[in-house]
């Protein structure tokens, strides 16, 4: 019975290992290129206990359409380089995938799409290695949807500016495959786009039970230590 109880089922919850805490205060077009190259993305390396898995990407993005939808694809490539402020996809890519959105119903109007592994079946299939440098982008849009981003952040300052996880660390923030984004003189933008995996926890009442299962063991010897 002891052992049916543990077998219960447990919920997740999410662990992020590259995020953006900070509110985005900007917006950059996704375009409709095909070329992985005409691309919005981040490059980071990973931690050195992998392998690691991704099973979500949450992504803000905005539209000036009032009401619309449509695809755009998010892919995992290599890097060319490992540098800070320098490394841009390589044309080594380990999984792609299509995705869907549709617009909140009112112009200019930030959202998040919330992918799940059904919505990323390729990327959530792939696991990442332990320190390995790879890039994190998405292009090729249907309809116009532009990914939010933090823009007027100095100079060499926009790596620090993602939270990280698990031994990661980012090294660069990319635009069409052009390293240290800057959207104009003297502004670096990082994008909101957060990834990582789900870690199963026991429920809260499994845990009760363990906990006095312990507690009554310890409690019938202290009531031995008497007798």
């Amino acid at each position: 019975m002891a052992i049916g109880a543990f077998a219960s089922p447990a919920f997740g919850a999410n662990v992020a290992y590259v995020s953006l805490p900070t509110a985005a205060n900007g917006s950059s077009s996704i375009l409709t290129s095909t070329a992985y190259t005409s691309n919005l993305g981040y490059a980071f390396k990973t931690g050195p206990s992998g392998t690691y898995d991704i099973d979500w990407v949450n992504l803000e993005l905005t539209s000036g359409l009032a009401s619309g939808s449509g695809t755009f694809k998010i892919a995992i490539h290599g890097t060319d380089n490992e540098t800070a402020y320098s490394a841009i996809p390589s044309s080594t890519a380990h999984a792609t995938d299509t995705v869907s959105f549709t617009t909140p119903g009112t112009a200019n109007t930030p959202f998040v799409l919330e992918l799940t592994s059904a919505n990323i079946p390729n990327i959530s299939g792939y696991s990442l290695l332990a320190n390995t440098a790879y890039s994190l982008f998405v292009y090729n849009s249907s309809s116009s949807i532009a990914l939010r981003r933090v823009q007027g952040l100095a100079n060499g300052t926009t790596n620090d500016e993602y939270d990280v996880t698990n031994g990661f660390t980012v090294l660069d923030t990319f635009r069409n495959n052009t390293p240290n984004y800057s959207n104009i003189a003297g502004s670096h933008p990082a994008f909101a786009i957060s990834f990582g995996n789900t870690v199963a926890i026991p429920e809260p009442s499994i845990l009760a039970l363990f906990s006095m299962g312990i507690g009554g063991c310890l409690l019938r010897r202290h009531r031995r230590s008497f007798f």
